[in-house]
């Protein structure tokens, strides 16, 4: 199964600041709204469909973003996204953009998700059949998601892009 998927998305003009660069908050809905479509077009998991049939979905715990260089107006961006590990109510989800022509860096972010009875308002768990798939799309399964630092990761992302181009 796919481990990084990867989206192209271009940058908006209603999504910009004055100085026609991606609005920091933005990147957050490019990202967000990235791995959705990601899971559902590569048929991995569509979460609205899932939270229908469950009762479960996922919340954001947190974000880790680092902005490297503005994303332009117009610019045309790839967006990857993956799971990096994951433990019985939490998964760590790794979002990376980068402009596919000349291979620049614009933003990287970690973003920690819990899983959760929508009706109970709780953590729940995840049954055997998402803790199967989780296994087989994590980069690092079993790897505590604490000890994956964002600094360590920067640094092997750039050497990814770098070998990719």
């Amino acid at each position: 199964m796919i481990q990084t998927m990867k989206l192209i998305k271009r940058v908006n003009f209603e999504d910009c600041d004055p100085f026609s660069h991606l609005n920091n908050a933005q990147y957050l809905n490019y990202f967000l709204n990235a791995r959705e479509e990601q899971l559902r077009t590569h048929k991995v998991l569509n979460i609205f469909e899932h939270s229908r049939k469950t009762g479960n979905s996922w919340a954001v715990i947190s974000h880790d973003i680092r902005y490297m260089k503005p994303a332009l107006l117009g610019e045309e961006l790839e967006i990857w996204s993956r799971m990096l590990t994951f433990d019985t109510l939490r998964n760590l989800v790794e979002f990376v953009m980068v402009n596919p022509e000349n291979g620049q860096l614009k933003a990287m972010m970690h973003t920690q998700f819990a899983y959760f009875s929508i009706r109970d308002a709780k953590p729940a768990k995840p049954d055997e059949n998402l803790v199967r798939l989780f296994g087989e799309i994590a980069l690092f399964p079993g790897t505590p998601l604490y000890s994956i630092k964002m600094e360590d990761r920067l640094k092997a992302v750039k050497q990814e892009i770098l070998s990719e181009s």
